[in-house]
């Protein structure tokens, strides 16, 4: 079981602020030990989308389920569930394990490695009805953490993609691009240290909501939709 309890800020970088910010950044982070990963992620939802509109509405709290897979995974491959909340601006993430084929035939009966997230998990599926995989986003992950505290984290996504069919834990010829920014994000247990703020501002870099599979459901079906 891996659980989660943080501050995230989301900030969309066009390339040259990117990498005016890793110069910067030089000397006060490090490669974490998965530099770099290929995130594949598929998010969960009603038929009408419930948990994804709440998202998009903004509200105090709100929460979503996914899996996520670092790299390819097929068949017997164990791949992550995750049960992501976020209440006043803090992030909750319960998370386990599930064999691949389970996960994306059907969640409800899948076999969890931890049994306490599996029933957090159950009942979350009770509570929303029937629940399916829905929406792919796919990206390439570097992540970093400061060199004086490793609970500060700093991720870049690039090659931000999604996809409404073939919905597995693999690129696919329906992948379409989400957006041609640097989505960065910083994970931090508390407040933000003086030295990133002071680089944030100089390469004029600011906080702003974005949500991939809220921007990928307004592309592709929010039209279809039938509330």
């Amino acid at each position: 079981m891996e659980t989660f309890r943080r501050y995230e800020k989301k900030y969309l970088l066009a390339i040259d602020q990117y990498l005016k910010l890793m110069e910067k950044l030089t000397g006060y982070v490090k490669e974490d030990k998965f530099s770099k990963t290929e995130i594949h992620s598929i998010y969960y939802d009603t038929d009408d989308y419930q948990l994804i509109r709440r998202s998009i509405e903004k509200p105090e709290y709100k929460e979503k389920l996914r899996a996520r897979s670092y790299g390819t995974s097929k068949g017997d491959d164990p791949v992550y569930i995750e049960l992501k909340k976020k209440l006043d601006g803090i992030v909750y993430k319960r998370r386990t394990k599930a064999f691949c084929d389970d996960v994306l035939n059907d969640i409800s009966s899948a076999s969890f490695r931890d049994e306490q997230v599996g029933n957090e998990i159950r009942y979350a599926l009770n509570y929303y009805g029937k629940i399916a995989p829905k929406i792919y986003i796919g990206s390439v992950r570097t992540s970093y953490v400061a060199i004086d505290d490793e609970k500060l984290r700093i991720t870049f996504d690039e090659d931000l993609r999604y996809r409404i069919k073939d919905l597995s834990f693999s690129r696919s010829i329906e992948d379409r691009k989400l957006c041609d920014r640097i989505v960065m994000e910083l994970k931090v247990a508390g407040a933000m240290p003086l030295w990133l703020s002071a680089i944030l501002d100089e390469v004029k870099a600011y906080p702003r909501g974005f949500s991939k599979v809220g921007t990928a459901f307004e592309k592709e079906i929010r039209r279809s939709v039938t509330l």
